[in-house]
């Protein structure tokens, strides 16, 4: 998915993917900024990093973050932004996101293998020496691996994998917030909803009142 927008945070530019993602012709795209388009804590979280990006100078790299598609179904997606000059002159931000399953299979397959490892049993006890086991390195490689792929470690690796998993219980089931922590290897229910808030700016009640 790839876009631009102008220093006014209004989109001047966005290709198919991103217009897909949001279930809009781009026409309707064009011209309108990051909180006409997506709800107020996904908006608020899109709004500081163009201007983080903007006031330092310094492009956004390998941030992951899951996004909600127009039909409600999650994705994890790693986001890159920059600023975009016309001699030395800031025009606006352009941003790209690739589908982290497209990024894994083009980096590391065992990387990709250990992750199917997880979301098959999520609610496991995962180490960093086991998931880098499946993934056939050592635990130094996997660190390093999952680092410049993905922007994080991989206990944040294990955390995001956990939450996508309790995205998707949110959005198909009935079980109470406590269960889906405990299914998908939270500690418990006030950890559960301390690094959901922390990944998706939201709770998981809201998420689910939401959604």
């Amino acid at each position: 998915m790839g876009s631009l927008k102008g220093l006014d945070g209004r989109y001047s530019y966005v290709n198919a993917g991103f217009s897909l993602r949001l279930g809009r012709d781009p026409r309707r795209i064009l011209g309108a900024t990051v909180h006409d388009l997506f709800p107020p804590d996904l908006a608020d979280s899109y709004a500081a990093q163009d201007e983080s990006v903007l006031a330092s100078g310094r492009p956004l790299r390998s941030h992951l973050e899951l996004i909600v598609r127009a039909d409600g179904t999650p994705g994890w997606y790693v986001t890159g932004k920059s600023t975009v000059l016309d001699r030395d002159e800031i025009l606006g931000v352009a941003a790209l996101s690739i589908d982290l399953n497209s990024q894994l299979q083009s980096a590391h397959g065992g990387l990709a293998a250990a992750i199917v490892a997880v979301r098959a049993d999520v609610g496991r006890p995962w180490r960093v020496p086991t998931l880098a086991s499946l993934a056939g390195l050592t635990p130094v490689q996997m660190e390093r691996l999952c680092r410049r792929t993905l922007g994080l470690s991989p206990r944040q690796l294990i955390q995001r994998l956990r939450i996508e998993h309790a995205v998707h219980l949110i959005l198909t089931t009935n079980h109470t917030l406590g269960d889906i922590a405990a299914q998908c290897g939270f500690y418990d229910q006030s950890s559960f909803t301390r690094q959901f808030r922390t990944v998706l700016g939201i709770t998981p009640g809201a998420y689910r009142q939401r959604y």
